[in-house]
């Protein structure tokens, strides 16, 4: 059978099982881990990508090619995205002190002096993927990386527009941007 007939009858057969589970679209075990998954997309990525078979497929052919995967891009992203939302550890209730609240002089506060409350409070707010972002941007303040701060935390607000917290942490990296030469 040739690789053309093959990349079109694994297009029915997902397209088939739209809105099965990600693990199941992705031909991975439930428990598999996130390199498994990366790994069986790249697989399924060298094969079957749409940009592959553009000159010798019709265009019903590459229509029903792309459909199919696209559906396995969209069941790998959200593959990925529980993984790593499983990998954030959850923040416990014993953690976070009320607004204003001494803290003690080990734990870091933000940059601006307001105690991380805020931002353990703005997290569970957040979707998972805006949170990711905004934890990036943390990290590249820690390290002095103002522009890679103001990058992630503009990918955070584009995940989450409607975030008046991520608003506000930009303003506030991007005039620490222009304060500094």
């Amino acid at each position: 059978m040739s690789s053309r007939m093959e990349v079109l009858l694994w297009a029915k057969r997902i397209c088939a099982t739209r809105g099965a589970p990600a693990h199941q679209m992705l031909e991975i075990p439930a428990d598999a881990t996130a390199e498994v998954a990366q790994q069986a997309f790249h697989n399924i990525a060298r094969k079957a990508h749409p940009d592959l078979h553009r000159t010798t497929a019709t265009p019903d052919e590459l229509e029903l090619v792309t459909a199919a995967f696209s559906a396995i891009a969209a069941a790998y992203q959200q593959f990925r995205s529980r993984m790593t939302t499983t990998r954030i550890a959850p923040l416990r209730p014993e953690d976070t002190l009320p607004r204003g609240a001494a803290r003690p002089a080990a734990e870091p506060t933000a940059e601006t002096g307001e105690p991380l409350t805020a931002a353990a409070s703005a997290g569970q707010q957040m979707s998972s993927r805006a949170l990711v972002h905004y934890r990036k941007a943390e990290q590249s303040l820690r390290r002095g990386d103002l522009p890679q701060a103001t990058l992630h935390l503009k990918m955070a607000i584009a995940s989450d527009p409607s975030s008046t917290f991520l608003r506000t942490a930009l303003r506030e990296v991007q005039s620490e941007v222009v304060k500094k030469p």
